[in-house]
């Protein structure tokens, strides 16, 4: 069973720590788990998203991942650009502009920048690791969990709320997977199914047995 991931409540409150504070960090820091969440997209993928793939992804729909930025670097990755992604894209183009009074960019510049924005500097990975740390301890999540666990939450929640004939052929094509074989680990019993089922079964009180009615069983089998 798949432990590194997410609920949907545990979604919730994450994007809702981060949203609380009024701050532009918190506000950028919210777009873009909400950004990560909604893409699946592993955290050095998202790192190197540029202005210009965001402002590409809103006009065309599909955010393009080319090959060399991915893990293993064997084949490009196109992710659906869905309403509420769309909504987290334009929320951090606003952030950007906003946090480097810039309206216009040179190519190849990064959607998401660090505070220490002098050039444009792009929000590294290690502080993106930091900032998730930060915003997890808040909204009490497990303190093993990292942004990779949201990459598995989309998964989940593709494969717990699809309609589709073939949930995990959406998953594979949505993650951007090699192999079926890699999606199969999204087929399993869910954590909160897990938890749900056995504190069910243990809050219900077992049926009383007589002694007598045990002992003529014994007698019975003996």
């Amino acid at each position: 069973m798949l432990h590194r991931y997410l609920t949907p409540d545990e979604q919730q409150r994450l994007i809702r720590a981060a949203q609380q504070p009024s701050d532009i960090l918190a506000r950028r820091d919210a777009a873009w788990l909400q950004a990560l969440l909604l893409s699946g997209l592993r955290i050095t993928e998202f790192s190197l998203i540029t202005l210009d793939d965001a402002i590409n992804a809103l006009q065309h729909k599909y955010l393009f991942i080319p090959k060399q930025r991915r893990k293993g670097g064997k084949s490009d990755h196109r992710v659906f650009v869905t309403a509420p992604l769309r909504a987290a894209l334009k929320t951090l183009i606003a952030i950007r502009y906003e946090m480097t009074g810039e309206q216009h960019s040179l190519v190849d510049s990064p959607l998401v920048v660090s505070r220490q924005h002098d050039g444009c500097r792009a929000m590294s990975v290690r502080s993106f690791q930091l900032r998730f740390k930060h915003w997890a301890a808040i909204a009490g999540l497990p303190p093993d969990a990292s942004p990779h666990w949201l990459r598995h939450s989309r998964a989940m929640n593709i494969m717990r709320n699809s309609a589709a004939a073939d949930p995990r052929g959406i998953t594979k094509e949505a993650l951007g997977h090699k192999s079926i074989a890699s999606t199969g680990v999204y087929t399993g019993v869910l954590r909160e199914e897990l938890e749900q089922a056995l504190t069910q079964t243990d809050a219900t009180k077992p049926k009383r047995v007589s002694l007598a009615a045990l002992r003529t069983n014994f007698d019975k089998r003996s």
